[in-house]
Formats: C-alpha cells, sequence, structure tokens
C-alpha cells in the first residue's frame, strides 16, 4: 500500500466538508450584502434654500429608504464646534427659526433609517446664509421732555402681544458697555409706562425696552436719547430779554468772570433789545467771552433777535478768549412784525472782518435742540478779513430750521453756515445731526456755496446725518440743499448719510472738489433733480403726500410704516414715530 496516497485520501476526506462549509458562507454574506439597502446623501434644492428675517429654510431631495434626516447649523465651517441649531425632520424641508440677525451660518444634512440603524454622509451646503438685518419694532414712544427731572424721566411704550415687554436698559456711551438693566413688575408690564430714577443731572442717556424671551441678539426694541434736567454751576437765571441783554453786557464788561452761562426760563419769550420789545433792534452785541443760552427740558424758551445779533471782532491787543458759544435748548427766532424782516442783518452769531494778526480761535459752535427761525445764517463768517478765525468744532443737533420768506427783505443768499472764503478756517470738524430743514426760498444750502480761498484743513471731516430736507433752497434751481463746493481749489471730505429729501427745485449738492461718501439716502418722486449730484440717492417710488404726513404744513411723520426709512429710522428721526394701527 502506498502511504502517501492514503494520506492525501484521508486529508481530502476532512478537507472537503471544510470548504464546502466556508463557501456556502462566503455566498451567504455576499447575499446578505446585497440584500441591504443602501442610504444615499440628501442633496440641497439651492433654490429652496435661503433666509428671511433671522430664520432660514433649508430643503433638500429626499430617498426612499431614508426614514428621517437630520440637519445642523453650525457658525464653524469645519463643523467641529457645537451646532447653533439642530433638526430631525421626516420630510425634505426644514425651517430654522430665532436665529442671530445679520449671522452667517454654515448648514449640512444627513439621511437617517432608525429601523436599520444607518445613517448617510453628510452634505454641506455650498455657501454661507446669512440671516438679514432685524427691522426693530418702534415700540418706546419720544420721552415727554415735561416729564424729565433732574434724576428721574418716564417712560412709556405701546402695549401690545406682538411685542412683549419684560425690562428696561439704559446707558451713556454708544456703545453701550455701562448699560443697566431693570425688570418690569407685572403692572408696570400692563401699563406701559415706567420710572427711571437715580440718573445724573444734565447727563445724556440712552434707553430701549427688552424682551428676555427674544432670540439672542433681538432683545432691545427701538431706542430714544434723552438728556436730564439741570444746570452747569455758575448759570445765572435771566427773566425777560431786557434782563438777559444788561446782565450780558455787565458780564462782558466783568473781568473776574471767563465765562457766561444763562438759564432760560421754559416757556418764556426773550426778545433781546433795550427794551423788549418784538419790533426794536437787537444791534450789534459784542462778545470778549464764553457764552451759553440753555433751558431745561419742558416747554423751550425763545430767544428774539432782529437787526442784529452777536458779534465777535477781534482786534490788535485785543483778541477776546472764546471757546464756547452754545444755545440748548432754547429756540431761536425773528420776531414776525409789522415793519418787515430784518433781511440779512438778522444773524445769531457774527465774525467780523478783522486784520491780519488777529487770528483767534474758538473751539465749539453748538446749537442743540433747537427750533430756528431766521432770514440769514446762524454763523456769519465775514468774506473780507485778513486775520483768520478757527472754530474747532461745529456741532448742529436736533434742529428744526426753516427761514422768514419775506421776499421784500429777504434777498440776499447765505448758508445756513457761511464760512465760504479766506480767513474762515471752520471746516475743520463740522457734524450737521437729527435736524430737518425746510421752506427757506434763499438759502444756497446748508454749507453754502464754499469758494476757492477757504481753508481747509488736511485732517477736515464734514458730516451730515440724518436729516430730512423739503422745498430748501427753491429760488433758484441753481441751488442745493447741502451745498455747492465746485469752486473748492483742496478737496473736503464730507460725508452724507441716511438723509432724505422731499420736494426741491435745486439738488441735493453740487459735489465738485469733495471727497464724497454716501450711504443709505432717500429722496421722493417729488424731488426734481435726483441724478448727476454726485450723490447716490435711493427713490423710494413714492410722493410727498404718500409719504409725509403734511409736508406742505411742515409735518413730516412718516406714514408709510413699511418703507426702509421708517424701519431703518432713516431722515430725522423725530419724523419716525410709533404706529398706533
Amino acid at each position: 500500500m502506498d502511504i502517501k496516497k492514503e494520506s492525501m485520501k484521508k486529508l481530502l476526506i476532512y478537507l472537503i466538508p471544510v470548504l464546502a462549509f466556508c463557501l456556502l458562507n462566503i455566498t451567504s454574506c455576499k447575499d446578505e450584502a446585497e440584500e441591504l439597502p443602501r442610504l444615499f446623501r440628501p442633496s440641497f434644492i439651492a433654490s429652496s434654500c435661503f433666509a428671511e428675517g433671522n430664520s432660514i429654510t433649508l430643503a433638500w431631495r429626499t430617498s426612499g429608504e431614508a426614514t428621517s434626516y437630520t440637519v445642523e447649523l453650525s457658525r464653524d465651517q469645519t463643523f467641529q464646534s457645537e451646532p447653533a441649531a439642530t433638526q430631525t425632520v421626516n420630510n425634505g424641508k426644514c425651517t430654522f427659526a430665532g436665529l442671530r440677525y445679520e449671522t452667517g451660518y454654515y448648514a449640512r444634512v444627513r439621511a437617517n433609517n432608525e429601523s436599520l440603524d444607518i445613517i448617510s454622509n453628510w452634505t454641506e451646503y455650498s455657501s454661507l446664509i446669512t440671516t438679514l438685518t432685524r427691522i426693530i419694532p418702534k415700540v418706546l414712544y419720544a420721552l415727554d421732555e415735561h416729564q424729565i427731572t433732574e434724576n428721574s424721566a418716564v417712560i412709556e411704550w405701546r402695549v401690545s402681544d406682538q411685542n412683549p415687554v419684560d425690562g428696561v436698559s439704559i446707558w451713556q456711551q454708544e456703545n453701550g458697555t455701562d448699560e443697566k438693566h431693570f425688570d418690569l413688575s407685572g403692572s408696570e408690564i400692563a401699563s406701559g409706562k415706567y420710572v427711571i430714577s437715580g440718573l445724573a443731572p444734565r447727563t445724556s442717556y440712552y434707553v430701549a425696552l427688552t424682551n428676555s424671551k427674544a432670540p439672542e441678539g433681538a432683545e432691545k426694541y427701538n431706542r430714544q436719547k434723552f438728556t436730564t434736567a439741570g444746570m452747569p454751576s455758575g448759570a445765572v437765571l435771566v427773566t425777560d430779554g431786557v434782563d438777559l441783554l444788561s446782565k450780558i453786557k455787565e458780564g462782558m464788561d466783568d473781568d473776574s468772570q471767563s465765562s457766561l452761562i444763562f438759564q432760560l426760563k421754559n416757556g418764556v419769550d426773550y426778545y433781546l433789545s433795550a427794551d423788549g420789545l418784538p419790533e426794536s433792534s437787537t444791534g450789534d452785541i459784542k462778545l470778549t467771552k464764553s457764552i451759553a443760552f440753555l433751558a431745561n427740558p419742558g416747554d423751550r424758551p425763545t430767544l428774539y433777535i432782529r437787526k442784529g445779533g452777536f458779534i465777535i471782532k477781534p482786534e490788535v491787543n485785543n483778541i477776546p478768549e472764546i471757546n464756547y458759544f452754545i444755545v440748548e435748548n432754547v429756540n431761536v427766532k425773528e420776531p414776525i412784525v409789522s415793519g418787515g424782516s430784518g433781511g440779512s442783518k438778522t444773524r445769531l452769531l457774527n465774525i467780523g472782518k478783522h486784520d491780519a494778526g488777529t487770528d483767534i480761535t474758538i473751539d465749539r459752535f453748538e446749537i442743540r435742540n433747537s427750533d430756528i427761525v431766521l432770514p440769514s445764517t446762524v454763523l456769519m463768517m465775514s468774506d473780507a478779513s485778513e486775520g483768520m478765525t478757527t472754530i474747532n468744532h461745529i456741532r448742529i443737533d436736533n434742529c428744526l430750521v426753516t427761514g422768514i420768506n419775506d421776499t421784500k427783505y429777504v434777498t440776499k443768499q447765505f448758508g445756513f453756515i457761511h464760512a465760504i472764503n479766506k480767513g474762515s478756517n471752520v471746516w475743520n470738524d463740522v457734524s450737521v445731526t437729527n435736524s430737518t430743514f425746510y421752506e427757506f426760498y434763499i438759502s444756497p444750502g446748508v454749507f453754502g456755496v464754499l469758494t476757492a480761498d477757504v481753508p481747509i484743513s488736511a485732517n477736515a471731516k464734514v458730516s451730515i446725518s440724518n436729516c430730512t430736507f423739503y422745498n430748501w433752497a427753491t429760488s433758484k434751481s441753481s441751488y442745493t440743499a447741502i451745498g455747492n463746493f465746485s469752486k473748492l481749489s483742496v478737496a473736503l471730505p464730507l460725508s452724507v448719510n441716511a438723509c432724505v429729501f422731499g420736494y426741491s427745485a435745486g439738488k441735493a449738492l453740487v459735489p465738485g472738489q469733495v471727497n464724497l461718501t454716501g450711504k443709505n439716502n432717500y429722496c421722493t418722486t417729488d424731488f426734481e433733480q435726483a441724478a448727476d449730484t454726485g450723490l447716490t440717492l435711493i427713490d423710494l417710488g413714492m410722493s410727498d403726500s404718500s409719504f409725509f404726513r403734511n409736508a406742505k404744513d411742515g409735518d413730516f411723520t412718516i406714514i408709510n410704516t413699511g418703507s426702509t426709512v421708517y424701519t431703518q429710522e432713516y431722515g430725522d428721526p423725530r419724523w419716525i414715530t410709533v404706529s398706533e394701527y
């Protein structure tokens, strides 16, 4: 017997069943693998993926094998961080609500099959999806100045289920770093009224209502700004125009005083003349030191001037030391009398002609919270001075400005600020904000027509923002609302932002030699020369009568509450009110 063959036969007897068993199992595994469902990755439908407000909607193509889909939003493109939001849904669409406004999110989706305990790979959306700018509900009313004291202020709001309120925030700094928060009681919430106490005198604050249940970053409603009552140390209370004029002259002659601060009584008319009569002339009131005219919040007093005003006239060996000229919470007007307007002889502050060697520097010229009705300018700089007048800072804020349209006596054209020639070094830091300019036919613009000789500093900055214009500077179509800069020899940096233009025959401005920047400026269809101004204006597609409550009567309250101007608060903010509808 061949032992070798016999051994091989026995080995085969054992190997054949083993090989058969293995082959059977391999075949079985292959069949089982082929029978398992494959879970394909979903693919986004780009045309159905979008942001609306602070919500993001996503859609994708579904497959029959998936029983659900998991969707994630992340602010991290790598998706390594904790998801900002996640959902699992049964169909091919979902919406994420309550996200942060103006925030970019990355999205991805996968398919799931819970019964088989399998998932697909993730599919990432091709681009960043950004939520929109928040339209802030107008809930908080402008503060009633009669309810503002040195240490407190009353705020009121419109109570509604749509915009719930449960807190108040108040701060001083624009960036809100010093913010304080107050939770409201149930009765305070229901009343729509709250008294803020513990405030500092003569201090500006911002205030906003809050909703603690709102999405992150959207807790605040519209804000309001206010200033508490109170006078600086040394303020002198004056009773009438005669008393005021007398005290000004006495103070200018008193060498022990470096400045004069006058408190005007709320609601009182001050006719600035020797006898205190409306038709009398004011004459030149010579200033040799700083002066301020102030009033507390409430009914504003009015300072009436006619055929004259304040004058600064430097002389050799007699140059005044003036740090500021300030008007706050005081209206400035020319009285309407039978003798007609004083025309160009009436102006608030005049810098007279002065010779070389008599240069003067004034740090601040400010007018805040004032109704101004004059036939001429608030700041008149001589066109012929050899000496230099420098004003470091000019501020015009929250003013309602119109003119005396007496065509017989008001015949000379001046800008609201007239500093157009040599010796007028005032275009250093000029800011005009939150104001309305309307119904003055002869003005060549807020800044007038600057000449080639006007000094322009290397660090100059001039801006006008959140202002409303209507029928301003319309005596000639060549006049402008803001100014004509075509004659400048040195470029002036000028920014015009968030302004609204109603009817006017003239242009917004003639840019000429300005480095002009501007954004969010709008006009009604009644603004005649919206093109070729160098300033981009967005047409509202509405007439004055459809947009303003009653422009012809000086009421520019915005009645189209769905417009961008209303929702984003462009133009003079006094005309953006809480809608009662």
